[in-house]
């Protein structure tokens, strides 16, 4: 290798890009006292050892998970080259890494006594914050941060709020995601993705909070994001569990309005409901969408909106269904037939029940 530099050199092909590649191989080989000689010995080769090849250096020991020797060995050349907000911030992604909350700390009030606050050194403040929030009590940590880098006018990035939001999650913390959202609805040019949405309408949800969860998902199209399927579906699965027919009604609508597909166990679980609140037409409405939208595991199902629609003196119309389950190839129970079978007995139409088992039978 060293060979091959030393011939570059003759024709004047070494750069920094060279000596990074240097860097990294030595870091990889476990060798790191040598790529620092490496650094030393720069000058000697035409490339200057500033404050850009510090950081190329420091970010292969740093990626290979050595933030350590890399803290060390800027606590001896800081004198002589002047660390910059990237040298830092390098740093703090290397103890991201690692998850070591106190070297975090200790270099992050290192680096404001250093080069002070930048509004630019978004990836340093993502980093620290992010490491943060593994630390006990790391929210409240994390939080009181967060007032003291609005306070200077400096904010982290979205990488950090999706790693904020995802632990809110993980905790049911509503009040602390509440406060997040709010902080980042503040910074100018930076708004929450589809998936960040997708998460706080879930937690908001599991908390019970439905007006909440769907002022949520009112206010994405105003800030250029759309709802995909997982929105919907969260949205729709909380309202069926919580049995709020009407409230589930609007989204549903909406939602294939959109060509969204409510997945099965939302299908299935929303035809109980309604046909338990006497909705039908709801309840046929999912049924249909449900039959174009999943090609297995209708039989439950179907037998469920057939006795509904008998038990709520719909013969007609579970005699219509029954009929198209069996033309589908849907399983109806013989304990569905017998059912339907009495139910037409009473009104005279024996025939129109022994067309059906005569279908049933051939199917």
């Amino acid at each position: 290798m060293w060979d091959a530099i030393k011939s570059m050199k003759k024709e004047g092909l070494l750069s920094l890009a060279t000596f990074a590649s240097v860097f990294s191989s030595y870091v990889t080989a476990d060798r790191v006292q040598e790529a620092i000689m490496t650094f030393e010995v720069m000058g000697q080769y035409g490339c200057a050892r500033d404050t850009v090849a510090l950081n190329s250096l420091m970010s292969a020991i740093c990626l290979d998970g050595k933030t350590v020797k890399a803290k060390e060995f800027l606590y001896v050349v800081r004198d002589m080259i002047r660390p910059d907000a990237d040298t830092y911030a390098i740093l703090l992604e290397g103890w991201e890494g690692e998850g070591d909350v106190i070297s975090s700390r200790q270099t992050f009030t290192q680096m404001v006594g250093d080069i002070g606050w930048d509004t630019k050194n978004v990836p340093a403040y993502d980093s620290f914050l992010t490491t943060l929030l593994k630390a006990p009590n790391g929210m409240l940590e994390v939080l009181r941060f967060l007032d003291a880098m609005r306070e200077m006018g400096c904010y982290p990035g979205l990488k950090f709020f999706k790693a904020a939001l995802e632990e809110c999650v993980r905790t049911a913390d509503g009040r602390s995601v509440r406060l997040l959202w709010e902080a980042m609805m503040r910074i100018d040019g930076l708004r929450p993705d589809t998936q960040m949405y997708n998460s706080v309408i879930a937690l908001h949800s599991y908390l019970n909070e439905s007006d909440v969860a769907k002022g949520l998902m009112d206010d994405m199209v105003f800030n250029g994001v759309f709802p995909d399927s997982q929105t919907y579906n969260v949205l729709l699965k909380f309202f069926i569990k919580r049995k709020k027919y009407r409230e589930a009604s609007p989204v549903f609508t909406e939602m294939v309005k959109n060509e969204f597909v409510p997945d099965h166990a939302n299908c299935s679980s929303a035809v109980k409901m309604y046909l338990d609140h006497g909705d039908t037409y709801m309840a046929i409405k999912v049924w249909k969408c449900m039959i174009e939208s999943h090609e297995s595991d209708l039989d439950e199902t179907g037998n469920l909106l057939v006795l509904g629609l008998r038990d709520v003196n719909r013969l007609p119309e579970a005699v219509k269904y029954a009929e198209d389950m069996i033309d589908r190839g849907i399983k109806l129970n013989s304990s569905t037939l017998s059912k339907l079978k009495q139910s037409l007995a009473k009104v005279g139409k024996n025939y129109i029940y022994d067309e059906l088992l005569r279908k049933w039978k051939t199917r």
